[in-house]
This record gives C-alpha cells, structure tokens and sequence, in this order.
C-alpha cells in the first residue's frame, strides 16, 4: 500500500497515538490521502436493517439485526452502541447489565468514541444513575465540545445533582457504491442515509460520510439545521472541503435563514460557492446564511478569487457609502489608495472579519506605517467566528505581525498564536474552552498537557487527517518536542514541505529540526518567519 510523503513523515511525529494499522484502508480526497477502515457492505445491510426497526419501534427487529452487523464487523463500535440505546428506550432499568456490557463493548473497540459516551449517558438518565450520567456526558463532551447531545446530557445531570475487516487492496470505490446502493433502494430515504452517515463516520469514511449528509439534505430538508451544525463537526476533525459541501447542500435545501447559533456553516457554504467561482451561489447561500455581501467579499479576497471579491462588493460600496468592509475590499483588489480607504468618516457600520482581515494583510505587506498599524486596530470590525480557519489562520500571521490586537482572536486563534508567536503565551483555560473544536483542543492539550489520556484520545481519533490537517500536524510535532524521544530528520521537512509560507506549520518545523539538528530546514523555516522579526511584535 503507497504512502503519501507528507502522512508518512507527519506519522513519525504522532508517538502512541500511531498511525495507519492492521485493516486499514487508504482513500484520496481533495488530493490528498487520509485512512479509514474498509466497510463491509452485508455487515451495512443488517445495520441499515436495524436502524429501520430502531426508527420504526421494532426492539427485538433492531437488536437481531445490530447483532448481525457488529458480528460481521467486529471491528465497529457503532452496533454495539445502537444496541446499547434500543435497549435503553425499551426498559432502561431491566435491561440496564445488558445495555452498560454493550456500551462497554463499543468502548472496548474506540474508547474516543462520543456517540457511545453519549449512549452511556443516556441510558443512565433513563435508569436515573446521575453520578454515571454526569461523567460519561463528561468523557462525550470532551471528546466532542460542540456535541449537542452531550452538553444537553451534561446540563440536565448537572442540575438533577445540583453539581474483522478486509484485506488492504479491497476495491474500495466499489464498496462504496455497494453501500449506497443498499441505501438507495431503502423504504425510507431520510432514516437509510441517517444511518449510512452515522456507519461512515464510525468507519472514518469521510467521503460516504459527507456524500450520506449531503443525500440527507435532501431527503430530508426539515433537519437542515442539524445537517448545518454536523458540516461544522465535520470541519471540526479536519475535513474542511467535504464540511463546505455538506453546509452547502444544507443552506441550498431550504429558504429560510440559517440560525445566527450556526455562523461557521454559513460560511463554510459560501466558501464551497466561491471555490466554484458561482457569484449568485455566493449570493443566495450569505443570504441564507445572514451573511453580509462584504464578508463574501473579504472571503473571495482570502481564496484568491479578486474578480468575484469586486463583483460582490461594488455594489453594496456604491449603494451604501457606510459599506467600510465593501470599501476596503475594493481597496485591495483595485489597488487604490489604502490610507484613504482606512480613513475614518464617523458614519461606518462595522467591517466583517474577512474584510478587514484581507485588508489589514494587504496593508502589512506595502509595509504599514505606525500611523496606519494604528488605524487597523482602531478599524471597527464585527468577531471573528471561532473554527473558521480561512478567516482566523491569516489573522494569527497579522496578530504576530503587529497587525491586529491579540483581543481580535477568537479562542482557536489564540492556541494558534502561542505556536507561532514565541512570546505569546497560552491562555490557562484554553484546552477547557467549549469553544474550541476538537483540533484546536488536541494542540492545546499538547502544548500544556502532553502527557494526558486526554491528548491520547483525541491523537486517536484525529490521526487520520494528520497529513492533511495543519492544526492536527502541528499538535502532533508539539507532543513530539515534550518526548524525550529523538526527532527524525523527515518529521520537519514534512512539515515544511507541506505549505512553505504558513506560519504555523513553519514555527513547528522550526522547533522540530533545531530538536533534530537539521540546520538546512531550520533556515529554511526561520526565512518564513523572518518577517515577523523585522516588524513590531503584537499589539494588546
């Protein structure tokens, strides 16, 4: 089986969270290769089989068919949590042994697997153990922060206390098709892709995962916003392209606008519009979003796509002369005068957090004056939304760079500062931030907390986007440098290698070959990074 470069060097980095094992398969998506286990298409059928009886009422139905399925793929944690939940809803107290030995057999299987923690919870409701309900809601919402289920579990406990697979060159594509052939031909579209979804993510299929939301948008439009939120999930663990599809196919399957509780999905859709070069798609999905036009704008900015940043901002700039973030963004790519656009007139609404990004970045490389690094911090500007990475890695660069005010950072930002900004320190609280997305939480657990259960966990459930993932990369090279463990020549050339000019990646190249003595990529990372020493430090 063939290794991409970047994911062999990045596994050498990842300690005992290991890399790709026994029965794993290996699948390209956007280009770049990821592992997930192989899916064996008789053992979906008797799941797909169950989650039909579960949705339909049919106990005894649901657990002769999950039995099935975790019999013919003993490797999944999935069936043995469904039957731990059809047990619950159907005699939470008298089936209490059988249903904790079910979800004790899931965890067996993935001790990182939240959607078992989640069932362990709440079959504890059900049977009213609060002490047990509180801490596994706990262990689920660690593993996964912005899971509603757990966080619900967690508060109600909270206030009851007052406190086998196939070989390796199995044809995957055609699996693949198998499985969704066995869900298309289903009775009920809605349940069959639910569970194709729910089967894939246990299997680290990210792309029958994301095609099964994506289908499901479809099938059932009224679950839009829970499809929105699972495209902000997705991007959580590292899978932006196939979370832009799925948010996209969500914003598309109804008119009515996404809940303000939802900012990253609207933006996650417009960014799958604009690597499209599709203006009226940008258009209707901000609109659906409750996106303004200049935070489109600011974002083609971002994406290297300029002809569309005008298209989307000119008229909002020539309809509303309060527009600072629409003026700003023809500064940029008309190449006006940028002082005279910064330039105050008491009547601006505030400038989105795209537009202002793409602006100040622009600002920095003319080489700003004191007077204008001044005005960009002094700019008004609406939040930046945590987890957008597009939006937040380049704000990061302009923090270090003096550019922008720590405050500016939202909380995943400011993990990544500490990284790449020598003299910045983590924030105390920053690996308990809910706020944070799993990623984000894994590298700031390895920069204060490396020798945890809980960066181990999360190492685990997020290995397999390591070598397309810079954030999880990252955090892998942090726990290497807290190992006593010699640094392999190939762990920071691969870092490296990988993007050149990010600023994140080469501040742990460069702490990764000083470790390894590799002086050749050592200079090579600090020459990215040398332009954070020729300007002020950031400004608080």
């Amino acid at each position: 089986m063939r290794r991409s470069g970047a994911l062999g060097g990045v596994c050498a980095a990842l300690l005992a969270v290991g890399c790709l094992h026994p029965g794993s398969v290996q699948r390209a998506y956007e280009g770049d290769v990821v592992e997930g286990r192989f899916i064996e298409p008789d053992a979906y059928a008797s799941y797909l089989r169950g989650a039909i009886a579960q949705a339909q009422g049919h106990a005894p139905d649901a657990i002769a068919a999950y039995m099935l399925a975790a019999h013919l793929d003993p490797a999944s944690p999935e069936p043995w949590t469904r039957i731990a939940e059809v047990r619950c809803a159907a005699d939470a107290r008298g089936e209490a042994a059988e249903a904790e030995r079910d979800v004790s057999h899931a965890l067996d299987l993935d001790p990182g697997y939240a959607r078992a923690w989640v069932a362990r919870a709440r079959c504890a409701e059900a049977r009213g153990d609060v002490a047990t309900q509180r801490d596994a809601a706990a262990r689920a919402v660690a593993l996964d922060p912005a899971g509603d289920g757990a966080n619900v579990l967690l508060a109600r406990a909270a206030g009851a206390s007052g406190a086998a697979v196939a070989g390796e060159g199995a044809p995957v594509a055609s699996v693949r098709e198998a499985l969704v052939a066995l869900t298309v031909t289903a009775r009920d579209p809605a349940i069959a892709w639910s569970a194709l979804a729910q089967w894939a993510e246990a299997h680290g299929d990210v792309a029958l995962w994301s095609r099964a939301l994506v289908e499901l948008t479809r099938a059932a439009p009224e679950r839009r916003d829970a499809l929105a939120h699972a495209a902000e999930e997705l991007a959580g663990v590292g899978y932006v392209p196939e979370a832009r599809a799925v948010a996209a196919a969500a914003l598309e399957a109804s008119q009515v606008p996404l809940p303000a509780s939802l900012p990253l999905a609207a933006r996650l859709a417009v960014d799958h519009a604009i690597a499209r070069r599709d203006g009226a798609a940008v258009r209707r999905l901000a609109t659906r979003g409750r996106l303004s036009l200049d935070e489109a704008a600011g974002r083609a900015v971002l994406a290297g796509e300029p002809a569309l940043a005008r298209d989307l901002a000119a008229p909002l700039a020539a309809a509303d002369p309060r527009a600072l973030g629409a003026r700003l963004v023809l500064a940029v790519v008309d190449g006006r005068d940028l002082v005279g656009a910064s330039r105050p007139t008491g009547a601006e609404a505030p400038a989105s957090s795209a537009a202002l990004v793409a602006f100040a970045a622009a600002a920095l490389r003319e080489g700003a004056s004191p007077e204008m690094r001044a005005r960009l911090v002094a700019l008004p500007r609406a939040p930046i939304v945590a987890g957008d990475d597009r939006v937040v890695r380049a704000a990061v660069d302009l923090v270090s760079r003096g550019g922008l005010p720590a405050a500016a950072l939202p909380p995943d930002g400011l993990v990544e500062l500490a990284v790449v900004d020598g003299s910045a320190s983590l924030p105390a609280a920053a690996p308990d931030d809910p706020r944070l997305d799993p990623r984000h939480r894994y590298l700031a657990l390895a920069l204060s907390h490396p020798e945890t259960a809980a960066v181990r966990e999360l190492g685990q459930r997020l290995r397999a986007v390591a070598g397309v993932d810079p954030v999880v990369a990252v955090a892998a090279a942090t726990l290497l440098l807290a190992s006593p463990a010699p640094v392999a020549p190939d762990v920071p050339r691969a870092l490296l290698a990988r993007n050149p000019a990010d600023p994140l990646l080469a501040a742990a190249a460069l702490r990764l070959a000083e470790r390894a003595g590799d002086t050749d990529v050592a200079r090579r990372a600090r020459a990215t990074l040398s332009a954070l020493g020729q300007v002020p430090r950031r400004v608080d």
